[in-house]
């Protein structure tokens, strides 16, 4: 029976907390079994309500604030944050700001409360509740109403409420406000705001009080120049609780424009109308009081100092007025014509003050082909058999006037077999340069000739000379024509259709109105830099014979890929024996049924022996060890290698037997260059000592070397060199 007795006691203990609750401040109604914050699955104690008020007492003139905290279960009785808390009167005299609050971080929910009528009298209870989880909480406080007869008399200031005595710029004045049924017993707690302060642009000191007294001073002060945005401002005195108002206009006076000035350019510098690139900027102006503060609703006018070309401004090429906004800023609209110009924005104000923009430039933006460059980071790299030796092309561009193209302009390359380039790359403008590059990577088939061209490209248009000086073409200028675009895989500056050793020469046709098929006009005789060649590759016959901006501008590059092995030629056979052997290389550009670049190198070879003096040089051409493959289609010409130089870095050494001092005279490592470089290798003998061995080591960058042995015999020659 202990546990019947148990549950009794339990029961009793239960009955006696369901007991408790109601009345100012009393805690809520526990209720056993909550699942709420503490109860530890509802064994634990049950969380806590309280309510209480700021004043017992409650007026339409003196309101109070209810607050209800929440509290866990637990010894430590911890605030309980979050939980909605429902707020009541009990009989509906009081008048609640807001029927249910949040708990704060304390466990605090507030309101305000209020008699319901300002003539109201009696008491009432503020109830509170809460539901957490399974558990209600309730809890009340009483309050007493005192009826109050507070009422507004008069609002008035000492500058007046006539348009004629308006409030100055930044003034201030005083404001007094007289009312009724106001006593020790019976206070008033009020309230001041104004379209003005609420906007940050006046201040009312003080912005709220309570007063036993009928008679209430305050200082209105316009800090902000309201007057410029508004002719007057409406103060509103508020009676706490009751929602009484007053209010009184005041008449402000806007402040004068002191001065305006030039705030930006977005963006400094626009492109021809046409062009494709942006072509309008909007400048901005700011017009200001002596507070510095800004001044909306001014007018100002904005001109161009220039309409050449067919600027406009605000799509007119007239002057244009504007009114201020709030912000005190005019934004015009800078349009392009066709002539690239400097060009600014003139502003001024209705008082004669005035300014000007700073410089806004007008640029051609589309790239010129004689302001087009490409470069390569190495000349001769060891591509030939090494795959993934890479290199770097960058393109510089600028438009005809040398000023740099537009971040974003595209670059395409192109390059033949014996590698991978990047496609495409956009153009950055860095410490006013623009410039896009290229990654390149030897790989695939090689080239038979271990050169490799590459082309980049973009639309842009064709040079012309500006003989008046207006910088844009007119009709009779000189200018270069340009056909489609050339990838010359001989780089020999012609258009090879059929086959050649790297196979026929491939083209892109330009289209649209730079497309034709009219002989391309040329003007090199007289402008020599109008002359197309391998660097500015272009078919014959596919010009339009007119000068375009919507042409394809173009550079190409040749680069070499070296082998790893080398193959020293004597540059000097002075001193050779008569045992020296020949060999026929390519050492230009080939041009089918042409052997003008064709020839005769000496090979040095294991078995060469030097004649000379005590002390000499040995000179060689340094050259790399390509060698076509067999069979040219379409010609006759022997199977030979191509002058090609080693790659750039590669380290020639030298040393001698007994006797005989050795040194590498110059041209180790060797440079970056498209063709084949030399090097010497100087000698001496020591005293009583006639004959010797130099050898000769040249080391690619790749760690390949390649060994020579050159025997030295100082004495005549017997024979000469054929």
């Amino acid at each position: 029976m202990k546990w019947m007795k148990a549950l009794l006691a339990l029961g009793a203990v239960v009955t006696g907390l369901v007991g408790c609750g109601g009345g100012g401040g009393n805690s809520g109604t526990p209720v056993f079994g909550g699942d709420g914050p503490g109860t530890g699955g509802g064994t634990s104690a049950t969380p806590t309500l309280s309510v209480s008020l700021s004043t017992s007492t409650v007026t339409g003139a003196t309101p109070a604030t209810v607050s209800a905290q929440v509290l866990d279960g637990s010894a430590s009785k911890n605030p309980v944050p979050g939980v909605v808390v429902q707020f009541s009167t009990a009989n509906g005299l009081g008048s609640l700001s807001a029927p249910s609050a949040l708990t704060d971080t304390n466990g605090v929910a507030s309101v305000t409360l209020a008699p319901s009528a300002s003539a109201s009298s009696g008491a009432d209870n503020v109830v509170a509740s809460a539901q957490i989880g399974t558990t209600q909480l309730s809890a009340q406080a009483g309050f007493q109403l005192t009826a109050t007869s507070v009422a507004f008399d008069s609002f008035t200031s000492d500058v007046g409420n006539s348009p004629a005595n308006a409030l100055s710029a930044y003034g201030q004045a005083v404001l007094s406000l007289s009312m009724t049924g106001v006593s020790e017993t019976s206070p008033v707690t009020l309230s001041f705001t104004s379209t003005c302060a609420g906007e940050g642009k006046a201040s009312i000191s003080p912005s709220s009080l309570t007063s036993t007294t009928g008679t209430i001073s305050l200082t209105y002060k316009d800090t902000g120049g309201c007057g410029a945005s508004h002719a007057t401002d409406t103060i509103t005195a508020t009676i706490g609780g009751s929602g009484k108002t007053q209010q009184l206009v005041m008449n402000l006076n806007s402040p004068a424009a002191n001065s305006i000035s030039f705030v930006s350019a977005s963006p400094q510098t626009i492109y021809l109308k046409g062009s494709g690139y942006q072509e309008s900027s909007q400048v901005v102006f700011k017009v200001v009081d002596s507070n510095n503060n800004p001044l909306p609703n001014q007018q100002v006018t904005m001109n161009l100092t220039t309409f050449a070309g067919g600027l406009m401004l605000n799509s007119v090429q007239t002057a244009v007025t504007q009114t201020t906004d709030g912000n005190g800023q005019v934004t015009a609209i800078v349009n392009s014509g066709t002539v690239p110009t400097p060009v600014r924005v003139t502003a001024a104000l209705t008082n004669g003050i005035s300014t000007v923009s700073n410089s806004l430039a007008v640029a051609v933006g589309l790239p010129s082909e004689l302001n087009f460059s490409l470069a390569q980071t190495t000349k001769n790299i060891e591509g030939m058999n090494v795959d993934g030796t890479t290199n770097t092309y960058t393109v510089r561009a600028a438009d005809r006037s040398g000023n740099p193209v537009p971040d974003g302009t595209s670059i395409t390359f192109w390059s033949e077999i014996g590698g991978q380039i990047s496609a495409t790359a956009q153009t950055s403008v860095t410490n006013g340069i623009a410039t896009a590059s290229a990654s390149f990577v030897s790989s695939g088939t090689r080239p038979a000739d271990g050169r490799v061209t590459v082309v980049s490209y973009a639309l842009g248009e064709e040079s012309f000379v500006d003989l008046n000086g207006n910088n844009k073409f007119d009709l009779g200028e000189p200018f270069q024509d340009l056909g489609d675009i050339v990838l010359d895989r001989l780089f020999d500056g012609l258009y090879d259709a059929g086959a050649t050793p790297n196979g026929g020469d491939q083209y892109i046709s330009l289209s649209g109105s730079a497309a034709g098929s009219a002989t391309c006009t040329n003007f090199s005789s007289t402008y020599p830099q109008f002359a197309l060649s391998a660097n500015i590759p272009s078919r014959p016959a596919t010009c339009s014979a007119s000068w375009s901006s919507q042409t394809y501008v173009r550079r190409a590059v040749e680069t070499v890929l070296s082998t790893s092995s080398a193959r020293l030629l004597w540059a000097s056979t002075a001193g050779l024996d008569a045992s020296c052997a020949k060999i026929t290389l390519q050492d230009g550009p080939y041009i089918e049924s042409s052997f003008g670049h064709f020839s005769t190198y000496t090979l040095a070879t294991g078995g060469d022996t030097w004649y000379g003096g005590s002390r000499g040089v040995l000179s060689f051409i340094v050259a790399d060890a390509n060698t076509y493959p067999a069979g040219y289609p379409g010609n006759d010409v022997p199977v030979v290698g191509r002058l090609n130089p080693m790659a750039a870095g590669t380290t020639i050494s030298a040393s001698g037997t007994t006797g005989l001092s050795v040194t590498v005279a110059g041209g180790s490592p060797v440079a970056n260059s498209s063709e084949a470089t030399t090097a010497g290798v100087s000698y001496e003998f020591d005293a009583g000592v006639t004959s010797g061995t130099v050898t000769v080591s040249v080391k690619s960058p790749g760690g390949l070397t390649t060994t020579y042995s050159v025997d030295v015999i100082a004495g005549a020659r017997p024979s000469s060199c054929p």
